[in-house]
């Protein structure tokens, strides 16, 4: 035993580097609290908090961890929620470099290697910055073959029957829970039952108690979905209602039926293409360089670890044939542990060059006609010119994942919402997208309690009438609703919580999907009234004359509140523009050489304004609205900027050019 400890010694400082390294980088690119970099990770940051029910599959484990690291002290819930994706993918990586020693026979470098290259990977990274399932599911899934391999190696020692007993139980229990980080994880049971019975198919008669022991453990942590119908009540998303985990039915539906229409949603024809998808998101992991590697690897494992080529083969194939036939927009992120068993081939093809180039030196040196003191002298510039070489390809893949992982500085979702819940009047109404996509909202009600006096409709099982509606008070929407161009989908308000011929004035813009990279999410807070703004007049006397053309439109003036400011909280600002060429626009506004915003000129509102109203032609036309100042802006003086910029259409590339125009200085306070 002591011996043994002395040998797992160096191993357990390698891997505890190995998880400050990954922890390091993950926490300074993570991300500081809500994000739309998934579209369920609001979702996934605020039910923890609240011990709520996830959308399907209900995610219990991840539910309950989630809750343990709501009580770090460090940031809001939010940041604590994405520190868990760090955390726990961090540890994630710590257990490929355990699972690579015990595969490569204490190959250390070779298992370094793998664990760091998975670790800064482009899609794995992306998840561990955020709060989302997939870098806890990775812990899980790199803990439970741990495990397996660890009882497969026990299996060994006659000597150590309770001990394989036992971690064959924490296995069996093991996987069982980790169907709460992610459910596919059922997918890999075939290959697990294979490869137990590769290594020991005696037990099913000889020692029948140990996986009968096993069995029982695995339901022990399954039963974790006891909690579907325990929090069914607290759904809110009718969508989810549909199939409300109630029933033996419904927990069926909202577990392994669910989202049916994704599944297999492709005829035979299209596989080819999805596999070639599929080659290119690993090769955006790895490189072409990695995937040759990782064949490689496949093929020493089959003549070298056979039992443990066809367990993690098993795995890999049954991951890939059943998410190449899923239909997701998000499909990378849903490879992640596909991309972890193809990481494993690549190292342990890497572990064997190793052992080739070792045997070479040795070969040679010994033909040489020198000594052990000139062999172990070659072996050592061996390993260190292996180590430079593999320490140089992390640190380049860590350099060219950086910037698009970095989330470093998205504040936008909490610096609009801090300043929507501040402009609100009380006792107002705010509609947004209800279900999963309404966790932006529901965030700071559910954990903070924020304006209690501002009714949140999309947050109740039932919506109200439209009449119920109008008698509560003044309507807000964080989604255009009115005006022809009402912006639908399942997750929308009802529609006819509001009239079709009201207005959706912007009272406050944040950072759109333009400026801010969003998947397609605006940050924008509307009015909704039954009367039109004061859009064009006849005449205007802005506070400060310009008189300048950007494109089509000449920018006459503006008006600005107060040029001092703070960052994260917001301007009031109003534009005066006239039409010399009339055409789509899109008006660009800045601080420095951050951008605020980016609307349409007349907020999408212009060309009802004119079919119904037919003001002048040489008439002037008015956007008073606030902007959102992000909270990463620096303090001092910054210039304010409006820019014009032609709208990108179908078929052109890149950002068409802007013409803009510098109108004074804002002051702003940390």
């Amino acid at each position: 035993m002591k011996a043994s400890l002395r040998r797992s010694w160096p191993d357990f400082l390698i891997a505890s580097a190995i998880f400050a390294v990954a922890l390091a980088v993950y926490n300074a690119t993570l991300t500081p609290s809500l994000s739309y970099r998934s579209p369920d990770g609001n979702e996934l940051a605020t039910i923890p908090y609240v011990l709520g029910l996830a959308h399907s599959t209900g995610y219990p484990l991840y539910t309950w961890l989630g809750k343990l690291f709501t009580f770090v002290p460090v940031g809001d819930v939010a940041h604590r929620m994405n520190l868990m994706s760090a955390v726990m993918g961090a540890a994630g990586v710590a257990l490929l470099y355990a699972i690579m020693i015990l595969l490569t026979q204490g190959r250390r470098l070779a298992s370094a290697f793998t664990a760091l290259l998975f670790a800064f990977s482009l899609a794995f990274w992306s998840q561990t910055v955020i709060a989302e399932v997939y870098a806890p599911n990775v812990f899980m899934v790199t803990l439970t073959v741990w495990l397996l391999l660890l009882w497969a190696r026990a299996v060994k020692k006659p000597s150590s029957r309770l001990a394989e007993a036992a971690l064959f139980c924490v296995f069996a229990l093991s996987y069982g829970l980790s169907l709460g980080t992610h459910m596919s994880n059922l997918g890999f049971a075939p290959a697990f039952a294979i490869f137990v019975l590769l290594v020991d198919w005696r037990m099913l008669y000889r020692r029948p108690w140990v996986w009968l022991g096993g069995a029982l453990c695995f339901i022990l942590g399954c039963l974790q979905f006891l909690w579907l119908p325990y929090k069914a009540s607290t759904l809110n998303d009718p969508i989810m209602l549909r199939n409300a985990p109630a029933t033996l039915i419904g927990i069926y539906r909202y577990t392994l039926g669910a989202f049916p229409q994704f599944k297999f949603a492709f005829p035979i024809q299209s596989i080819p293409d999805r596999i070639v998808l599929y080659l290119y998101m690993l090769r955006q992991q790895f490189g072409l360089w990695g995937i040759l590697l990782g064949l490689y690897g496949m093929g020493e494992m089959l003549a070298r670890a056979t039992k443990r080529f066809y367990l993690f083969v098993l795995m890999y194939l049954a991951h890939v044939f059943f998410f190449v036939q899923y239909r997701v927009f998000d499909l990378d992120v849903f490879f992640i542990p596909a991309h972890l068993l193809f990481a494993i081939f690549l190292g342990y093809g890497a572990a064997q060059l190793i052992t080739y180039a070792e045997s070479t030196v040795r070969l040679w040196r010994s033909t040489g006609g020198t000594g052990g003191k000139g062999r172990r002298l070659a072996l050592l510039a061996l390993n260190a010119a292996l180590a430079l070489v593999m320490a140089l390809t992390v640190v380049g893949e860590v350099r060219a994942n950086w910037e698009t992982n970095d989330c470093s500085d998205d504040t936008a979702i909490n610096d609009f919402y801090e300043n929507v819940f501040e402009v609100l009047p009380e006792d107002s109404v705010l509609l947004g997208p209800g279900g999963v996509f309404g966790y932006d909202m529901f965030y700071w009600r559910l954990v903070y309690n924020v304006r209690p006096d501002v009714l949140m409709p999309m947050m109740a099982r039932s919506r109200p009438s439209r009449q119920e509606l109008a008698a509560a008070g003044p309507v807000f929407t964080t989604q255009r609703l009115t005006g022809g161009q009402r912006r639908g989908g399942p997750w929308s308000p009802p529609p006819d919580l509001v009239p079709d011929d009201a207005w959706s004035i912007p009272v406050l813009l944040g950072g759109s999907d333009q400026t801010s990279g969003h998947r397609g999410r605006e940050l924008t807070l509307y009015r909704v009234s039954e009367t039109p703004p004061e859009l064009v007049v006849a005449q205007a006397q802005p506070q400060h004359a310009v008189g300048a053309r950007l494109g089509g439109w000449e920018l006459v003036g503006y008006d600005l509140e107060d040029e001092e400011a703070r960052a994260g909280g917001r301007l009031h600002l109003t534009l005066y523009w006239r039409a010399v060429e009339p055409g789509a626009a899109l008006i660009v506004t800045a601080l420095g050489d951050t951008p605020l915003e980016t609307h349409e000129i007349g907020f999408g509102n212009l060309p009802r304004y004119v079919q119904e109203y037919h003001p002048p032609r040489d008439g002037i036309v008015v956007e008073d609205y606030w902007a959102v100042i992000p909270s990463q802006v620096p303090a001092g003086a910054q210039t304010l900027t409006v820019a014009l910029r032609e709208p990108l259409r179908p078929g052109r590339e890149g950002v068409s050019p802007i013409a803009s125009v510098e109108l004074t200085t804002v002051n702003l306070q940390p």
